[in-house]
């Protein structure tokens, strides 16, 4: 899975965007994912409650053998889909109906022995096996097969809406095909990807407990149109970049308390700012003075600063950073002065080509 993030400061630096927007939206309201009167209780919390009223309405556990063939699992995963709202397409809703429905011209005789498998199969090669049985009989549409994995069970599935969320993860550096791509592997493959988008969550704010279906709620707003078009002021702008940073540095650095899942996409940025730090040989590139003081490590004390901040599309690359004493960096994020930029820009031009190693 690690292998497909790129860059973890393209998602680090959204996610703080995000939680600005929320706040845009929300004032001093605590953060919650669940509360009917914040934000995204308000506008993402319904996923939840669409999976408990369409598992009401499964009541999967009840379900026995010889009820295949009877139109008893076929009335219950009729009734389910109805519950699914905008998480499955209009169409797609009609056409699996029609698909359970015994009287239609459409109907698939193996349906009801394939919603008995996914939703009886254990986890591992059964559901594997149920999924693929659900493809064949149902056509390869994420909306629909997604769905009836989300509501067998929200704390390990998803909802899929290809084209969307493959928008979203490419925003954070994430590439990864869903489009046409319906399968086990794939499907499984996307969770784990919205699991590490989970962890990064729950490491940024530790006080607010993350579902996986809150990541998913993370990738659906920020390829909203609403979100992509929101421009914070300057002052957020730099609120933004400053967390952001002070996160990677943080991780890099193995100063945060949870490493395991979240430090393997992490790597990169340490040595981009490692490299950096050695570059400007105890010197800020901004000022031109001696660093103000050597740390307990015995190094000169700088700090590393994305010259194209990471909210504006900058990469984490040794192209992209500056060594700079405390108070340039501040300046940088406050003053956010064009010749500054462009002075660390050619800076890095004139030396950087031995030094870059991506």
């Amino acid at each position: 899975m690690t292998s497909y993030i790129q860059d973890p400061a393209k998602l680090i630096t959204t996610f703080h965007r995000f939680l600005a927007f929320v706040r845009f939206h929300d004032g001093d309201r605590p953060l919650s994912f669940v509360d009917k009167n914040a934000f995204l209780g308000r506008e993402e919390n319904y996923k939840s409650k669409v999976s408990e009223l369409a598992q009401m309405e499964l009541n999967y556990n009840a379900w026995k053998k010889s009820w295949i063939g009877s139109g008893k699992i076929l009335e219950c995963c009729h009734r389910a889909m109805s519950r699914a709202g905008n998480l499955v397409n209009r169409n797609q809703q009609t056409k699996f109906k029609n698909m359970i429905n015994p009287g239609h011209e459409k109907y698939k005789t193996d349906a009801e022995r394939v919603l008995y498998d996914i939703y009886k199969s254990k986890p591992g090669a059964q559901e594997a096996a149920a999924f693929s049985q659900a493809k064949q009989v149902f056509g390869g549409n994420y909306d629909t097969i997604g769905y009836l994995f989300f509501i067998k069970d929200a704390s390990r599935f998803l909802p899929v809406s290809s084209g969307n969320f493959e928008r979203s993860l490419a925003s954070i550096g994430i590439e990864y095909p869903l489009s046409g791509r319906c399968g086990w592997e794939n499907y499984t493959g996307f969770i784990e990807i919205v699991r590490y988008i989970q962890a990064v969550m729950q490491d940024i704010i530790p006080d607010v407990d993350v579902r996986l279906i809150d990541a998913h709620s993370f990738l659906w707003v920020i390829n909203e149109k609403v979100f992509r078009e929101w421009k914070p002021d300057t002052e957020t702008m730099a609120e933004i970049e400053t967390a952001a940073e002070n996160y990677l540095t943080a991780r890099a650095s193995g100063n945060a308390v949870k490493k395991s899942r979240i430090m393997s996409c992490i790597t990169r940025s340490a040595e981009v700012a490692k490299i950096t730090k050695d570059r400007a040989k105890g010197v800020c590139q901004l000022c031109g003075r001696q660093a103000p003081f050597i740390d307990k490590k015995g190094s000169p004390y700088l700090e590393t600063h994305h010259i194209i901040w990471l909210s504006r599309g900058g990469e984490d690359s040794t192209d992209n950073t500056a060594a700079l004493c405390p108070n340039c960096h501040t300046k940088m994020h406050i003053v956010d002065d064009e010749n500054d930029v462009k002075k660390l820009l050619n800076l890095n031009k004139q030396d950087n080509l031995h030094w870059n190693i991506w």
